[in-house]
């Protein structure tokens, strides 16, 4: 084995375990905020914790996603899923921090809407997205879903100040260069780009779009599935 190869295998590693580890210490801030009853400065602060420790949860199971498809270790795996019950999931993990933060965090979906694609892949990407709007919304998130020209269509609206403009004029150079000088590496966006690509069906692929002026005001992210 290559000084190369060791050391992205020893990575890949390190990764997992911090994302274990994180997972523990998320459960037991749930653990935790429970016992609060009352205290709800405390539990204030505590969700502000469990926030944090969300999000590098999730840019860590985006890094070991991205680096086990690139290494052809793991594929997109499509299977036909309830899309409205795969929302609530996703909903379900920032429903404790958007009750204590008085966000409304709602959907809307067709009960009966089915789709083929990979769930928890596209649900590591939603998820990154859900928690950015919860940072930066004023009061509410929507996530809806629908069938559109032939493409499933999951959207994130806010009602925040909206996305950058340089972010949506230049997307695919934003989801495609890292830049650590910026304070923001673009990684989600990054992951949600080529999770999108990687869903191809009919000579069709996904993609992703950002947008202002949404159902809710500000901004709007929709992914879209072939």
């Amino acid at each position: 084995m290559s000084e190369h190869s060791m050391f992205e295998t020893l990575l890949a590693s390190t990764v997992h375990d911090m994302k274990n580890s994180l997972s523990l210490l998320l459960s037991q801030l749930d653990e935790i905020s429970e016992k609060l009853d009352g205290e709800t400065e405390t539990r204030r602060s505590v969700s502000g914790l469990r926030y944090q420790a969300s999000r590098i949860n999730v840019s860590l199971m985006e890094l070991l996603s991205l680096y086990k498809l690139e290494k052809e270790q793991i594929g997109v795996h499509v299977s036909d899923v309830f899309v409205a019950d795969f929302i609530e999931d996703c909903i379900a993990v920032h429903s404790q921090l958007a009750a204590h933060q008085d966000i409304e965090l709602s959907m809307n979906c067709d009960d009966e809407l089915m789709w083929l694609f990979d769930s928890d892949l596209v649900g590591i990407a939603l998820n990154n997205v859900i928690g950015n709007c919860l940072r930066y919304t004023q009061s509410r998130v929507s996530v809806s879903a629908s069938i559109q020209e032939g493409r499933l269509t999951i959207q994130v609206d806010d009602d925040g100040r909206g996305y950058p403009d340089a972010m949506i004029d230049h997307l695919e150079q934003v989801a495609g260069d890292i830049n650590v000088n910026t304070g923001s590496t673009g990684l989600g966006l990054y992951f949600a780009h080529t999770i999108a690509q990687r869903h191809r069906r009919q000579g069709k692929q996904g993609d992703i779009k950002l947008s202002n002026n949404g159902t809710l005001g500000g901004g709007s992210f929709v992914i879209s599935l072939p």
